[in-house]
């Protein structure tokens, strides 16, 4: 059985699997996507491990793009979404139960983890993660993966990551307001989620949730890469712009399997 991160998770991975595309899919994903479609063109990879699909933004943007790829994921609720819509759109796309620590899923010439994925985990669960990500890598591949940046994380970042909106999802209205706290010793970004959710005309729920994410600073990442069998080849920002180490909120970091 696959164990629940210690840092805790965001409702929607589990609990609330229904609203987890509301702010998951939007035009800074397809940004997102778009870079990172360039980076695997640019070092020629045609086979793809998505380590941590979710609902499949990323693999179902890829696959629209000629790529061979395969979804993994923890969460059986985002997966059963995920092989929804793959229906749907009446595409032939494997979406796997696993783990990015220990899942042997095969070999391709690049593994992904996005939006903030490894933040999930410890770092000793990290290190095992990049020893199996090695381990479903063919001999040359590239690790695409981003994180936030513990050195631009000042005051005014965590003030811009507040998040308060309401959205109608099918006959449900969710309200959802969240803010963060950084422990800068630690590498911790916690977030404190208020969700209220109004069904028709029922009675609002309320549900309240913590969670965590362990942040890195593009040198420990380097340090992490290197001690563990990568080279990295490249980091940028999420946009794709150059990466700068007090101002970039995101690291995107491209590594090469030596």
């Amino acid at each position: 059985m696959i164990k629940t991160s210690e840092l805790g998770l965001p409702l929607e991975y589990k609990k609330l699997p229904e609203f987890f595309d509301v702010h998951n899919f939007s035009q800074a994903t397809i940004l997102t996507n778009t870079v990172i479609e360039k980076l695997l063109n640019e070092h020629d990879v045609k086979s793809v491990l998505d380590f941590t699909c979710g609902t499949g933004s990323q693999v179902f943007f890829l696959k629209k793009n000629g790529y061979d790829i395969v979804g993994v994921d923890f969460s059986p609720a985002l997966l059963k979404i995920a092989r929804n819509k793959a229906l749907q759109k009446n595409l032939s796309i494997s979406f796997i139960d696993g783990d990015m620590r220990s899942s042997k899923i095969g070999k391709y010439d690049a593994v992904i983890t996005i939006f903030n994925a490894i933040g999930h985990l410890t770092k000793s669960d990290f290190q095992n993660t990049l020893k199996n990500i090695y381990n479903n890598l063919n001999d040359g591949g590239v690790y695409v993966f981003d994180i936030f940046n513990l050195e631009a994380m000042n005051n005014d970042s965590i003030n811009d990551l507040v998040m308060n909106y309401t959205k109608f999802v099918d006959d449900c209205q969710l309200h959802h307001s969240q803010h963060s706290t950084i422990n800068r010793i630690e590498g911790l970004l916690t977030s404190y989620d208020t969700y209220s959710i109004q069904k028709n005309n029922n009675k609002t729920k309320t549900l309240k949730n913590t969670f965590s994410l362990q942040i890195y600073s593009s040198k420990e990442l380097r340090e992490l890469l290197t001690k563990n069998g990568f080279k990295i080849l490249d980091q940028y920002s999420l946009d794709g712009s150059k990466f700068i180490e007090e101002k970039s909120i995101n690291i995107l970091t491209v590594a090469k399997k030596l």
